[in-house]
Formats: structure tokens, sequence, C-alpha cells
């Protein structure tokens, strides 16, 4: 006993064991296993996420700005550093020998001119410089320039001659004040007598002395005026001084800054290309790379529109760059986007195209190449399909071309060769006529065939051979599609005529059989036994009943021979009439009957009776196969011209049987054929509605039945 007792025991933790491992076991594969899935998720979410992908296109064009800059700052940096050391752009040789040397080269000439004696309004004039005009007579004569005052914009300057004479493009009541005034001011150059005052260190008499390219400048020295400028920024009203203090102030200021960020720029737009050349072309709820119409437009196309778009806007922003003012930067900065956006449409298609392997497929020159190929194959064809026909025709074109050849060179020399050439050309055009003529006759007869006409015969007599031949085949094709109607309707004839002779054959016995089991259930049965005899004799006599009567209406049905009378029939009506008739059936089976039927009035034009006997087939059959404890489902649906009665049930048997076998006749839904029926009901409710000018049709998804009947209003 105390054995038994332990061996339970042992069993019992080996089995508690055994759990436990299992358990243990589950719980390390959800470990191994979930992080990946995990993972895999979301790096698939990640690639397919259009939000990401719009953020990484919208940040491109401003890495890409910012590595610009960047480059721009160390190339300004390294050829500038000792104008970055001034601390201030207007004391820097890029303003000095740019702005403000220019200027006094200017007034050089100015002064050169009016020792030359050009005259200027009775007295001196320079037609090179400067047109001034005379606004002071006494005492002192003064000359004012307004002329090309754009290259003085912030530049002042009053010249003096050795007379008092004064030429200036300032206007002010007193010059004296003036001149003390550009001597005090905060960037001047002046000269008296041949001694140079400035605070601009490039332009003293030291810079004349190691700088060549002041030459001018060192004749402006030893002349005979006095020459007072200065540039006051306040003035200066010109956009290039504004961006050029601001660009020299930001990179006088910014220190390394532009350097990190050029660095972190290009980290970043590499990393942004990474992802973007792995996920561009994936999208949710797609497999695979996804190719829009546009993916599949002509490669070389898009490349060449989009690199004359590229070239165009990046000579505007070029031109934009060098003409800066707010307008043309507005203009170079959408001239920039434009180019950002074509690239980014050629590199997106380009990638995806690679990715989805349809490069080269996509491409025009392959297109072109395989309309070649098609075309060559096609001629090919055309040459090989008759080797007999196409030797002959092409014998028969170069002797046209060769004769028509020799008549136009012989044609130059004599009249009588042109009219040999157009009477040629004339016989030519009157064979082709011919030929035509003889095909166009062969495609009448072939049309009559294809419309069913019978006895049709094509006259061979006066064809071409070939032509011939092939009019033989079309006429023994009619011969044997004519037999062969002949045989169709002779045995469809005799299969109607055997089922209305079987059916009334069998029609006379079978109601006096019916006649007297109804006598024998009025009489008093023995035993409770022959009472169920007799039970199912009824029963079985009024299904054969049913199926006679079934095969006589299909025989008619299919045949045709049905008298309709074709009125305007409120379907409304008719629908609730047959629904009210078989609604206790429908509880019988547990059937919930859904009706959904438009409030507006709702007239075809059908016969009533035979339109009652096809709605009344259909909820039979749908009685017999529906799913008990399921919905039924008709729907009334009016369209322009058009009404739709839809019948929609979920079947208890399963379906395994096609939409074409199941209107076939005498094949049931219920392959086991447990339940009544003659598998006639389908075809009936078919032929009636066709015959009615109507439509019939069946769908089948699943175990979902479904029937649409179809009505002209």
């Amino acid at each position: 006993m105390g054995d038994r007792i332990q061996n339970r025991k042992h069993r019992l933790i080996t089995k508690i064991l055994v759990i436990k491992i299992k358990i243990i076991r589950d719980v390390i594969t959800q470990t191994e296993t979930s992080p990946m899935d995990k993972i895999g998720g979301k790096m698939e979410r990640l690639r397919n996420s259009e939000t990401l992908k719009i953020i990484s296109y919208i940040l491109i064009p401003f890495l890409v700005l910012a590595i610009i800059l960047g480059a721009i700052y160390i190339e300004y940096n390294s050829y500038n550093k000792e104008d970055l050391s001034r601390g201030d752009y207007f004391k820097t040789n890029s303003f000095i020998y740019n702005e403000y040397y220019p200027n006094l080269q200017r007034i050089f000439r100015i002064c050169s001119n009016i020792e030359e004696g050009i005259r200027i309004e009775g007295e001196y004039y320079n037609s090179f410089v400067d047109n001034y005009t005379l606004v002071q007579e006494t005492p002192t004569k003064i000359y004012y320039s307004q002329t090309y005052r754009g290259y003085y914009n912030g530049f002042n300057y009053i010249i003096v001659n050795e007379n008092g004479t004064i030429y200036t493009n300032i206007k002010v009541e007193n010059y004296n004040e003036k001149i003390q005034e550009i001597k005090n001011s905060e960037y001047y150059w002046y000269k008296e007598t041949s001694k140079i005052n400035t605070n601009l260190e490039q332009l003293d008499d030291t810079g004349f002395a190691y700088n060549f390219g002041l030459e001018n400048l060192k004749e402006i020295k030893n002349n005979k005026f006095s020459i007072y400028t200065n540039f006051n920024k306040e003035q200066s009203s010109i956009l290039e001084y504004k961006v050029n203090v601001s660009i020299y102030n930001f990179i006088a200021n910014v220190g390394s800054m532009p350097v990190y960020a050029m660095s972190y720029s290009i980290l970043i737009l590499f990393i942004i290309g990474v992802y973007l050349i792995w996920s561009i072309g994936h999208k949710n709820n797609k497999e695979g790379i996804y190719l829009s119409n546009f993916d599949r437009f002509s490669y070389e196309i898009i490349f060449v529109v989009g690199c004359i778009v590229i070239a165009t806007f990046t000579l505007i922003g070029k031109e934009c760059l060098v003409n800066a003012n707010i307008y043309t930067l507005v203009i170079g900065l959408i001239a920039y986007l434009i180019c950002y956006i074509s690239c980014a449409v050629i590199g997106i298609t380009t990638i995806k195209r690679i990715k989805a392997r349809s490069f080269i497929k996509t491409t025009l020159t392959y297109k072109i190449c395989k309309w070649i190929k098609e075309k060559i194959k096609e001629v090919s064809n055309l040459i090989l399909w008759n080797k007999e026909i196409t030797t002959k025709l092409i014998i028969y074109y170069i002797a046209f071309l060769l004769i028509s050849l020799f008549l136009i060179i012989t044609s130059s020399a004599t009249a009588f060769c042109v009219i040999l050439l157009l009477i040629f050309w004339s016989l030519v055009l009157y064979a082709i006529l011919n030929y035509t003529k003889q095909l166009n006759s062969i495609k009448q007869q072939l049309k009559c065939i294809y419309e069913g006409k019978e006895d049709i015969r094509i006259d061979t007599e006066n064809l071409e051979k070939n032509l011939k031949q092939m009019a033989e085949y079309i006429n023994s094709l009619s011969t044997g599609l004519t037999k062969a109607v002949e045989e169709s309707l002779k045995s469809e004839r005799m299969k109607t005529q055997l089922i209305t002779n079987v059916s009334h054959d069998i029609k006379t016995p079978l109601t006096s059989i019916i006649n007297y089991v109804d006598l024998l259930k009025k009489e008093e049965m023995p035993n409770e036994k022959a009472k169920e005899y007799l039970e199912i004799l009824d029963s079985k006599s009024q299904r054969l009943k049913r199926l006679t009567e079934d095969l006589v209406e299909a025989s008619k049905a299919t045949s045709g021979n049905i008298k309709l009378n074709i009125e305007s029939i409120n379907l409304k009506e008719l629908i609730k009439q047959i629904s009210g008739e078989f609604e206790d059936k429908f509880n019988e089976k547990n059937l919930e009957l859904i009706l959904q039927i438009p409030k507006e009035k709702v007239n075809i034009k059908a016969d009533s009776r035979y339109l009652y006997r096809v709605i009344e087939n259909m909820y039979t059959n749908i009685i017999k196969y529906a799913l008990e404890g399921s919905r039924v489902y008709i729907d009334i649906i009016k369209n322009k011209d058009k009404v739709e009665i839809q019948l929609k049930n979920i079947s208890k048997a399963k379906l395994n049987i096609s939409t074409e076998e199941l209107m076939q006749r005498f094949v049931r839904g219920d392959t086991s054929r447990n339940t009544e029926g003659s598998g006639l009901g389908l075809s009936i409710a078919e032929s009636l509605t066709k015959l009615q000018g109507g439509n019939f049709n069946i769908y089948l998804d699943g175990d979902l039945f479904k029937v649409v009947i179809e009505f002209i209003v």
C-alpha cells in the first residue's frame, strides 16, 4: 500500500515538473522572439511613415543651404582674414578697393576733364562721368551733378579748383561747413594741395607706395584740385552694401558655428539620404515597391526636362545673387526651391525604378527598341504566314518599283513614257480595287453567316486563286453550320415534344391515383400502419404531379411557347403580397424576412402571372435551402431606367458548385437531395424572366446566395 502511494507521489511530481518546464520554455521562447517581432514592426512602420518622409524632404533644402553657407564661410574666412581682423566692413580691402576706390577714379576723370577744358554748360562738360548744372553764379561758381547718382549712393564729394569753383554731388547752403563735416566724418579721404588725409589706411601715402593698382590716385595727389570725399553709410540705400555688411558682421562675430553647423548638416543629410533610399517606394497596405503612373513614364523625358529646369533656374539664381536686392533675393530663393524640387523628383523616381527593377523597362529607349522588335516580328509574321502568297506579293511589289523607276527615268526624255507611266499606275490601281472588291464580297457573306442567315454561298467563279480557295472553305463551313443548326433545332423540338408527350401520358394515370387516394382517405382504415402508407402515397403522388407540371412549364418557357401579357405592374404591391403569403413558411423555418422597398411607386413592364411565378420560385428556393435562424433580404433598387429585385440568403449547405451548373436543369443546391424539389425552379425562373425582357443572374460568395432580377421601368 505504501509503495503505491509513493509511486503516485513520484508520478504527480514528474507531471508538475513537466508542466513547469513547458511554462519556462514558452516564456523563454516568447522573450526571445517577441522583441524581434516588435523591432520588425517598428522598422516597418518607420519605413512606411509618410510623415517622416515629408519631414525629411522639408529638411533637405535647409541642410543643403547650411552646407553651402558653411562652405562660403570657410572660403570667405580663408581669403579675407585681413578684412575680418579690422572689425568694420567699411574699412576692409573689399569695400575700399571695390567701392571707395572706383569712386575716387571717377573723381580723377572729372578733374582731368576740367583741366582739358571740356565744356560744362558754358564752362566745362564731361560727357563720360557727370552732367553738371550751374546752381550758383556768385560769389563762387558751384556746379551740381545728379547724373549717375547711383554710383555715389552714400559717397559724397566736393572738388574745388584753384580759382575757387566747386564741383559736387551735394546740395548745401554753406560748403565750407560741409568740407569741415567731411573732414570729421567716420570714413573720409581728402587732399589739399598735394597732401592726403584719410582714416582709410589703404588709401594713404603708404598705400600708394605699396599698391601699384592705385596709380590713378598718385596723379590726383599731384594735381591742382582740392578734393574732399567721404562715405556716409546712413545715406546709402543700396541693398548690396547692407547685404555685404550683414554677411561681414555675421562671419566676423559668429565664430566657428557655421563649420559645426556644416558638419552636423552633412551628418544629418547622410542619415536622411540613407533613410530615404531605404524607405522610398514603400507605402502602407502596399506590397513591394509602389510605382505611380509618373514612375512608369519615359525616364529620359523626365530627366531631360528636369535638367533643363535645373539649369534654367540655376542661371536665374546666379544672376539674382550677382545683382542682389530684396526682389532678386526672393526670386533666387524661389529658383533654389524649384531646383531642389526638380532634383528631388528625378531622384525619387530613379530610386523607385531601380528598387522595383523596372528602370530599364521604363526608359524611352527600351520602349522604342521593344516597339521596333515587335514591328520586325510583325513584318516577319506577315512575310512568313504564307510563303506562297508573300513571295508573289514581294515579286509583284519589286516589279512595280522597277517598272515605275524605269518609266520615271525615261519620262524625262519623251512624253510617250509619261503616258505609259500613267497607264501602268492606272492598271495597278484597277487591280488593287478589283482585289479589294472581291475581299469585300467575302466579308459581306461572312457577316451574313455571323448574323445567322442560312444558305449563304459565295460565288467563286470570278475570284482570284487564293481568294477562291478561301471562299470554298467558307462555303463548306456555312453548309456545316446550317446542318448543325438544323440538327440542334430538330433535337430540341424532339426533346420538347417528348417531355410534353410523356408528361401528358403520366398526367392521366397520376390524376386517377390521386383521386383514388382521396377516396381511400375517406374510408375507415383497418390499422394505423395502413393510414401511414396512405399518407406516404398521397405525398409522393402530389410531388410527382408538381414535377410533371414543372417539366411542362420548363419546356414551354425554354421553347417560348407562352403567350405573354406585358403591362405595367406595381412591383411593391406584388412583393408585399407574395411575402405575406409566405410569412407562415418563413416563420416555420425561423427565417427573418427583411424588406427594403423605396417609398415612391415602382412600376415595371412585365406579365403579372409569370412574374409572380418567378418570385414565387425564388421564395420557395429560399425556404428549402436557407440556413434556419438566419436573415433573408429582399431589396428593390430603382435606377434611372431599370429596377433590380435582389434576394439574398445564407445557404445551410456548402455551395461547392458554380453558378453555371446551378442554372442547369435538374441541378439542385442540395447535392445530397434530401429536400423535395425538381431542380427546375431556377431554370424556369430564368427562362420566364428573359421571355419578359428582363435579366436573371445568380451570385455566389461563400455561403451567400444572391439572385438579381432586372426589369426595364
